[in-house]
């Protein structure tokens, strides 16, 4: 499978594990850790090296394990990832897309940003 394909089928992925992310990102928000939780979704072999605190492995049936972290924007600006001009716009998809899980996707075709129905 293309790993695009595998990008595409995360949602179906995480279905299982809404419960967990959705508590996950209710205590980040609950203790004012951040208004923009964000999941890292990693399917690679260095798990350490993504950002976040580790959540849960999701196996899937076509031999690939997500590593899920939870972070959050602050963390990513302060990482790099998401860089000071892109806050703000990043802010205003994020509050369109507010009743979504956020994801931050890392696989072998790069990292990219996706908002997954929760």
């Amino acid at each position: 499978m293309s790993d695009t394909a595998n990008y595409l089928q995360l949602q179906t992925d995480i279905k299982a594990y809404h419960q967990p992310l959705r508590q996950a990102a209710e205590t980040v928000r609950d203790e004012k850790v951040s208004n923009y939780p964000i999941f890292v979704a990693y399917a690679g072999d260095d798990p350490d090296s993504i950002p976040g605190i580790f959540l849960l492995e999701v196996p899937t049936k076509r031999e690939l394990i997500w590593t899920v972290n939870v972070t959050t924007l602050e963390e990513l600006v302060a990482k790099q990832v998401v860089t000071q001009e892109k806050i703000d716009p990043f802010r205003k998809v994020y509050k369109t897309n507010g009743d979504d899980f956020c994801f931050l996707v890392f696989d072998d075709a790069g990292g990219r940003f996706a908002f997954v129905k929760a």
